[in-house]
């Protein structure tokens, strides 16, 4: 979902961060953006690709198995330990 559609949506920073799977902080920017007409016409945020992207499946098993009470830094730590194995000589 574009951010600006998320925020038409439910007119919360917050909520339409979690839509569009952003920062409430990036969807301020571009409301406040497009508030001030600082948007050319037909402009939409570009998604890039994040460093925990190879990493989701992995973490998504993680939190579901945990029904969502995985902590962040165990979760952290326990994508130290695959990486580790991943990368030992065989």
């Amino acid at each position: 979902m574009e951010i600006l559609e998320a925020f038409a949506l439910t007119n919360s920073y917050r909520a339409a961060g979690e839509l569009a799977g952003c920062s409430h902080h990036t969807v301020g920017h571009w409301v406040m953006m497009r508030d001030e007409g600082l948007l050319p016409d037909g402009v939409t945020p570009v998604e890039r690709g994040k460093l925990i992207d190879g990493f989701m499946p992995k973490i998504e098993e993680w939190v579901e198995r945990s029904n969502g009470r995985v902590r962040g830094d165990v979760v952290f730590d326990k994508l130290g330990d695959c990486r580790r194995v991943a990368e030992r000589p065989i």
